[in-house]
């Protein structure tokens, strides 16, 4: 098992590079990823073989400019990385969601 890591950089100067990032970022939540920052957002891929389906499905998604990376990361690897929360920190909405889903995910796992 692995993880697919996007991380992104879109335009949001104008009305519609807002709006498409906007979808784009919808579209990644309901593809089954979840936001790990406010730019990179992260799935789990239960076989290296998967990450082809999903590789191919940011293509569709992709908005018409920006750049967009994606990675794939071993459970090993994610397991090793460290995340530093400094004291006062807010979490957004999503990353307490993105938090709950790990959480039922990695005891189905």
């Amino acid at each position: 098992m692995g993880w697919i890591l996007v991380c992104f950089d879109l335009p949001v100067f104008e009305k519609e590079q807002m709006h498409q990032a906007n979808r784009f970022r919808k579209e990644l939540l309901n593809q089954g990823y979840f936001m790990l920052q406010n730019s990179i957002y992260v799935r789990s891929c239960v076989t290296y073989d998967k990450t082809t389906t999903h590789i191919r499905n940011l293509k569709l998604i992709a908005p018409k400019t920006g750049l967009i990376n994606a990675f794939y990361i071993t459970d090993r690897q994610w397991s090793l990385s460290v995340c530093i929360e400094q004291t006062g920190y807010k979490k957004s909405k999503y990353k307490k969601k993105a938090a709950q889903q790990m959480e039922q995910q990695m005891t189905f796992w």
